[in-house]
């Protein structure tokens, strides 16, 4: 991903400082990118990814017999990169003054709003352009369900039927992601409904916090079942079952499985032209990605999660 930048007063945002920030802290900012997603960089409008449908079949075999042919499935996805951009206004004393902890604040807010909008389009993203197609959309993931109203998780049980969902499927479970309250509640989980304080989740949380909040955004908070635990409030939480409402979905998936496609031509841009009259300065922030699961099966949706 490559940083420039042009305009009439490019040149007051072309510290290299200024530029690494705006990468060291898209990535991390990322729930997605920091779950263990694979990243693709491309130069072209789209991408084909191959796919194995069927291994190669194996057989026990005489000595000095033919081995059996076998010609294993193969079919492709296709990634169409889709912009995703951040804009604002910052006057031109700002950018004259060059105050570090301004060029700091600008790229921090353009790397979270982008990271967040892309952890969005990766679990909720419905495909309808110029959005990506999300998790929550792509056709064959498995999925499981609260019940036909939503519940509220009382238990570590789903998580365990999710994760043994993936193993039966030949894949692994190495990225649960959740809502924050989610896991507030996860948290608030006893050993006992009564006579026991201790919490469910003690022998499974291993992180330093080991609770909501605490770390950079992207951080794991912690692990359940020796899988990593990641927060996104990007996770929507008006999902409705039946009578059920304000439901979220918890994700549990195969992160290197899934993939990330980045065309390599991510910049931040500053331009006074266009704010001439009133001496402001643009600063655009953009980026094209999108988001595909060659295996579908290697993702399970738990659904209809009440607060």
């Amino acid at each position: 991903m490559a940083i420039l930048s042009t305009g009439t007063t490019g040149a007051a945002f072309t510290p290299e400082e200024f530029a690494n920030y705006f990468l060291r802290h898209l990535f991390p900012q990322s729930v997605a990118l920091s779950s263990g997603i694979r990243v693709l960089n491309t130069d072209n409008d789209t991408l084909s990814i191959p796919k194995m449908v069927d291994d190669v079949v194996s057989d026990w075999t005489a000595e000095a017999a033919e081995i059996s042919l076998s010609d294993p499935s193969g079919a492709s996805v296709v990634a169409v990169p889709r912009k995703l951009a951040a804009l604002t206004i910052v006057s031109s004393e700002t950018v004259e003054d060059s105050d570090p902890e301004i060029a700091e604040m600008i790229g921090e807010s353009l790397a979270r709003s982008m990271a967040l909008k892309f952890d969005l389009g990766v679990y909720e993203g419905n495909g309808v352009a110029p959005s990506i197609r999300g998790f929550k959309s792509v056709s064959g993931i498995q999925t499981l369900s609260m019940g036909t109203n939503g519940a509220t998780l009382t238990n570590l049980d789903p998580i365990a039927d999710a994760l043994g969902m993936l193993r039966e499927a030949d894949a692994l479970g190495s990225a649960i992601v959740m809502h924050p309250r989610t896991w507030r509640s996860i948290t608030k989980l006893k050993e006992a409904g009564s006579g026991n304080n201790k919490p469910l989740l003690a022998d499974h949380a291993s992180s330093p916090a080991g609770e909501v909040g605490g770390g950079a955004r992207g951080d794991s908070v912690g692990s359940i079942y020796g899988v990593r635990v990641w927060l996104s409030s990007q996770l929507l939480i008006g999902e409705t079952a039946g009578t059920g409402t304000a439901l979220s979905s918890v994700y549990v998936y195969d992160a290197p499985r899934q993939i990330a496609v980045l065309r390599n031509d991510g910049t931040i841009e500053a331009d006074g032209s266009v704010k001439f009259t009133s001496d402001q300065i643009a600063v655009r922030g953009k980026m094209r990605a999108d988001m595909v699961v060659p295996y579908p099966e290697s993702v399970v949706r738990i659904s209809g999660i009440a607060a």
